[in-house]
């Protein structure tokens, strides 16, 4: 059975209890992060908890009491159930409160923290691509916040392998937006890596981060700029990015094939240049 940290204490999964009055449940308020750990080194963790953060001052939420150990913490579940490569998932509600708006809770923020192995470097995604299809960006505008309220986004998702497919982008009045549960890059016809600015309309991904460092590093021309649908009929190569996703190769969109529908040799670099970094 599963270890699991909740509110100051490692527990079984089984013998968790959260109330039914945590505002994580009755309004959805709360934020979280996904940290990957290869060979027990956690990849990007500063990145990740900066990120939670910014995401709980954004909302206006509380950081638990144990902010100032959530590295610690973090490698202990890795312990406690014996994982070397997988993930920590953390989530931070408001904490419980009766069920109000506008009412403050009084008490702890609610910290919620599991462990899970994961080989994602063995993955088909990652080896192979996936085959995605387009959607409106019908979301509210905050998406720079990494929130808990991703209806939206299981909607997508479920679409997606309803019609044959592994997931969605989104799209808006100025181009892509972003993944279903990651952000979207693209070689042009130039050769040019191009993936969408940072804004409200898209989350700061730790890996984009990283992968823009290592392409940049590497002499890759990079452009932050919007993608338009289009530019995916000339496109040589296109991409996603995501703390489990790493970097999956996208292959058709809406049925149509990027490029000669195989994976690209700027992906397959970037790939084997994020792993050498996550194993250094």
């Amino acid at each position: 059975m599963p270890i699991v940290f909740l509110n100051g204490t490692y527990v079984r999964a089984e013998d968790a209890r959260i109330s039914p009055f945590d505002r994580g449940f009755t309004f959805g308020e709360g934020v979280y992060e996904v940290c990957i750990a290869v060979n027990g080194k956690f990849v990007d963790a500063p990145a990740h908890l900066a990120r939670l953060d910014r995401s709980l001052a954004a909302c206006g939420i509380a950081h638990p009491p144990e902010r100032a150990k959530l590295d610690s913490i973090m490698e202990e579940l890795l312990r406690k159930n014996d994982v070397t490569t997988g993930l920590v998932y953390i989530q931070v509600t408001s904490g419980v409160s009766p069920r109000n708006f506008t009412i403050r809770p009084e008490g702890r923020s609610t910290l919620l923290m599991m462990a899970q192995a994961s080989d994602f470097e063995q993955t088909s995604a990652f080896r192979e691509g996936i085959h995605v299809q387009l959607r409106e960006d019908i979301r509210w505008l905050h998406r720079d916040i990494k929130t808990t309220m991703l209806m939206p986004q299981v909607m997508a998702k479920r679409d997606a392998l309803a019609q044959g497919m592994s997931d969605t982008l989104f799209y808006d009045e100025q181009g892509i937006t972003e993944g279903a549960s990651s952000n979207v890059f693209l070689v042009d016809a130039h050769g040019t890596l191009v993936t969408r600015p940072l804004s409200n309309r898209l989350l700061a991904g730790c890996t984009r981060e990283r992968i823009l460092d290592l392409a940049r590093e590497a002499g890759l021309p990079v452009d932050e700029r919007p993608i338009q649908r289009a530019e995916f009929a000339t496109a040589t190569e296109c991409f996603v990015t995501s703390a489990t996703y790493l970097i999956t190769p996208v292959l058709t969109v809406d049925g149509v094939s990027i490029a000669d529908g195989q994976v690209g040799l700027v992906t397959r670099t970037l790939q084997r240049l994020y792993c050498n970094s996550m194993n250094d």
